[in-house]
């Protein structure tokens, strides 16, 4: 078996499953009061833990970025994981725990060993991804993410008028690489967030983060083209009765469904 990491970033204490893939990981170590027993800890060694609000989880993929050697990295949230499912049908599933076994974690190492990039299911917004992003954010930030890759990377010009001008979004910074992808990607992307920081006197709560989940379209676009590369569904994780809340509305509202999507227009995120 090849060196896989999958990082499970968490900002609050959670119980990740003991298993030879994953790796937890406090995000936002510098800013929290307590630190995890058991996890990893983002502000060790070259770092920039403190800017976790802006950057949310992107400050565990720096931290690994800097500090880790690895031959596959992932990232994952604590609710959120990708699952070894090439048959699904649909972008997420609703558990109310990780339970790999029946997630099929005994066949993941190997499929993950074929792939350079492995990203989550895309799903279909029905509504083109600039026009996603300036219903729930600043459409402004994009913009300027956007001019910004476009003046230091105008080779990627088409992959964002590609991804940005389509339906179909890739969430979460959720994702599996190879180590020369990875490594390719962060020394892309982290420049970019750090020119867009610098333009921008007052970012806000987890525009970094935000951007980044577009920007990683973008990129995946760009590049896919050359990589091996494999789409995955999500399983998110819910407790009590958040957990049947959940169930039913993707029962009533599937993900990825224009119904869904015109519900969301209306009534906004769900």
């Amino acid at each position: 078996m090849s060196d896989i990491k999958l990082f499970i970033c968490c900002h609050e204490r959670q119980a990740v499953p003991a298993h030879p893939l994953l790796r937890p990981l406090q995000v936002g170590a510098a800013l929290a009061g307590e630190r995890f027993p058991g996890f990893a800890h983002d502000d060790e060694g070259e770092n920039i833990s403190d800017k976790n609000r802006s950057y949310c989880e992107l400050t565990g993929q720096y931290w690994a970025w800097k500090n880790v050697r690895a031959d596959r990295y992932g990232f994952f949230h604590y609710r959120r994981y990708l699952y070894p499912d090439t048959d699904a049908k649909r972008p997420y599933i609703i558990r109310r725990d990780p339970d790999l076994e029946a997630l099929g974690y005994d066949r993941f190492a190997a499929l993950i060993g074929r792939y350079d990039m492995i990203l989550p299911m895309g799903e279909d917004m029905r509504v083109p991804v600039r026009d996603h992003y300036a219903r729930h954010h600043r459409a402004a930030d994009l913009a300027l993410a956007e001019e910004l890759v476009r003046q230091t990377h105008p080779e990627m010009a088409a992959a964002l008028d590609t991804y940005l001008g389509g339906t179909v979004q890739f969430f979460g910074n959720i994702f599996i690489m190879g180590r020369d992808v990875f490594q390719d990607y962060c020394a892309w992307l982290f420049p970019l967030l750090a020119a867009f920081d610098g333009e921008v006197s007052d970012p806000g709560p987890r525009v970094d983060g935000y951007l980044a989940e577009r920007l990683l379209g973008v990129y995946a676009t760009y590049r896919r083209h050359e990589l091996r590369t494999l789409e995955l569904p999500r399983a998110h994780f819910y407790a009590g009765g958040a957990y049947y809340k959940r169930r039913a509305l993707n029962v009533l509202l599937p993900p990825g469904t224009k119904r869904r999507a015109a519900v969301k227009g209306v009534i906004g995120r769900t």
